[in-house]
């Protein structure tokens, strides 16, 4: 096994491009093809539908894979980036779908002048808009970001997280209700998410890394990092 193979960073990568691609190509495609065969071979309609159900299915092999690497090491919060561009792709594929199958097809369904496929066209276009904006705006701060997961209640994380700023002369500010928190370091500009994933496990997140803050980041990495 390869050095690249072994290193969980590398395996989180490719997972997290496999299910990108899969999710803004091969459904997409393959729904695509299920709705020109409704129009032109009917028969195979059932077979494409089944088709891309199960390769949506197949995506939680990667997706635990996944989840279960991120209790292994820090790595970058890029998939909130890449499941966006997921979308994107979805929705541009289905509205070119939509197009094309309706100038194909004579029922009232897909006709270009019913006021269905007005509706449909543009309610796709409209989310496709949404979210590249929102994409623009965003993604400088998720990958600004870092994420682990660890075997321990939010509750102790955030007060080692605390006790570790008091220690090293680092205030902060909380916010958040329950177990979810913000922390807040007005000195560097770093934020702090804790999000409980289970009763047992906990999600971290440190946003804003720059190189100005990478000190306290280290820190605090070293701090949250299980002993070896």
């Amino acid at each position: 096994m390869s050095a690249k193979a072994s290193d969980p960073r590398a395996e989180i990568e490719h997972a997290e491009n496999v299910i990108q691609l899969v999710m803004a190509a091969v459904v997409p495609g393959v729904l695509a093809a299920m709705l020109f065969s409704y129009v032109l071979f009917n028969e195979l309609t059932v077979l494409f539908l089944a088709l891309s159900i199960t390769i949506a299915l197949f995506m939680i092999i990667p997706a635990k894979r996944m989840h279960d690497l991120h209790f292994k090491t820090w790595v970058r919060n890029s998939l909130p980036s890449k499941l966006i561009t997921s979308v994107v792709g979805m929705i541009y594929i289905a509205a070119i779908s939509v197009f094309a199958v309706s100038l194909l097809s004579l029922t009232a369904d897909f006709n270009p002048e019913h006021p269905a496929t007005f509706a449909v066209e543009g309610g796709l276009l409209l989310s496709l808009i949404g979210l590249m904006t929102y994409q623009s705006q965003n993604k400088e701060r998720f990958l600004s970001g870092e994420k682990r997961f660890f075997s321990s209640e939010p509750k102790q994380l955030e007060e080692r997280v605390v006790e570790h700023l008091k220690a090293i002369g680092h205030s902060h500010k909380r916010s958040g209700v329950g177990l979810a928190c913000h922390l807040d370091l007005p000195d560097s500009g770093l934020r702090v998410h804790i999000h409980p994933l289970t009763k047992s496990s906990t999600e971290v997140l440190l946003e804003n890394i720059n190189e100005k803050n990478s000190e306290v980041t280290m820190k605090l990495k070293g701090c949250l990092d299980p002993p070896v």
